[in-house]
């Protein structure tokens, strides 16, 4: 059999799928939901096995290949959601496997028309196939893809939002690849949506037609996989499971504490907490949360993220690495101050490219021309 260049192309991009798929599995250290990408990875490279045996001329030769059970893509929305929902939570639903009923419905379909008499199955594709189920699959799939995609978005913003809140250190958990994946699909479902249209109003498509879908698909696979595996053995931050069943500090009602605030000094209550946490040296614990610091200082994450926010203006984050910046610029001024990431890690920030941009933020420079800085006034000052 002679591969075409198509079926040459696609076929490089489904085994390099699978490959990095296997590989995610058998990284130690993997994450909680390696599985579920693996499992995603595999099922849209074998989407592309009718096309890699169609350009090939195999159905040509071989029309009783019609039917072989390719297609699971109702299994995609519910398998990216489950990846998410894993990274996020650390664990999945307790009623998971029902998310995966409509994939094994359509499992069951193929095998069922597969194993027709050919001139029966031939006759199924050309007709009802082609004319009923195929669009009308091809919506759900579309409609899957739309409402677990944006459970899954919302689910990985939610999480997102929270640590934007509570975590110090945070340029080291944005999940950038995280958020390629989720646009990956976003960006492969809207060509669907634009085929799936094109089919319903001219007719079903052929091959050729359907090749940007198709393309987008094998890069798709090869994108996730490969990301999947570059960052799979990353810490994953704070889950959300893991908030919610932290110790939470006895507080009071919302309206007794509603109360309470009213003429509230808190401003001073944060310059106070401010005192204690450079006194401390909290700050200087690189892993600081908000949970963390709001129980050293004996209130609760909500009370100490209000004090902040009206005392000092400020988010926690922006507090913590304040205090941080302040105290590197005063070790940078000494002479003979030692190297800038030593001094990074010194002050808390768990990266030297983090500890750039929080400097930058608050000082309106980088530490090294502020160093350089203080080396020529210093200079400048020791007589000749």
């Amino acid at each position: 059999m002679r591969f075409g260049a198509y079926s040459l192309l696609l076929s490089v991009a489904a085994i390099n799928g699978v490959f990095l798929a296997t590989l995610l599995l058998l990284r130690g250290g993997r994450h909680r939901g390696s599985v579920w990408l693996a499992l995603l990875t595999v099922t849209i490279a074998l989407r592309l096995m009718p096309y890699i045996l169609g350009f090939a001329g195999a159905y040509d030769l071989h029309p009783a290949l019609t039917f072989a059970p390719f297609d699971l893509s109702l299994a995609w929305g519910p398998l990216l959601w489950l990846y998410v929902e894993a990274l996020s939570n650390g664990t999945e639903r307790p009623r998971w496997p029902m998310h995966l009923v409509p994939a094994a419905v359509q499992l069951l379909y193929q095998l069922i028309a597969f194993a027709l008499p050919r001139q029966k199955k031939l006759d199924w594709y050309t007709g009802p196939h082609l004319d009923v189920i195929e669009p009308a699959g091809s919506l759900l799939v579309l409609i899957s893809l739309a409402a677990y995609g944006f459970a899954a978005w919302r689910c990985f913003n939610s999480w997102q939002s929270w640590l934007d809140a509570n975590l110090s250190n945070r340029e080291e958990t944005r999940l950038g690849w995280l958020r390629a994946i989720l646009a990956g699909f976003g960006i492969t479902g809207a060509i669907g949506a634009v085929l799936v249209i094109a089919h319903v109003a001219f007719g079903p498509l052929d091959y050729f037609a359907r090749m940007p879908v198709i393309g987008a698909l094998a890069v798709l696979s090869y994108l996730i996989a490969l990301l999947g595996y570059r960052h799979g053995g990353e810490a994953i931050p704070i889950t959300l499971t893991e908030v919610q069943n932290a110790e939470p500090i006895e507080e009071a009602p919302a309206e007794s504490i509603d109360s309470r605030s009213r003429g509230k000094d808190y401003a001073a209550e944060a310059r106070a907490w401010r005192q204690r946490v450079v006194g401390a040296g909290w700050h200087r614990d690189a892993g600081l949360t908000a949970t963390k610091l709001a129980d050293l200082l004996g209130t609760s994450p909500r009370s100490l993220s209000r004090t902040l926010n009206e005392g000092l203006g400020e988010s926690f984050n922006d507090f913590v690495n304040r205090v941080r910046v302040e105290e590197a610029v005063g070790i940078l001024a000494r002479p003979g101050s030692p190297d800038v990431l030593r001094v990074a890690f010194e002050v808390g920030f768990a990266s030297k490219a983090s500890f750039n941009r929080a400097f930058r933020r608050h000082t309106g420079a980088t530490p090294t021309v502020l160093r350089s800085g203080f080396r020529s006034e210093t200079s400048q000052d020791t007589p000749f």
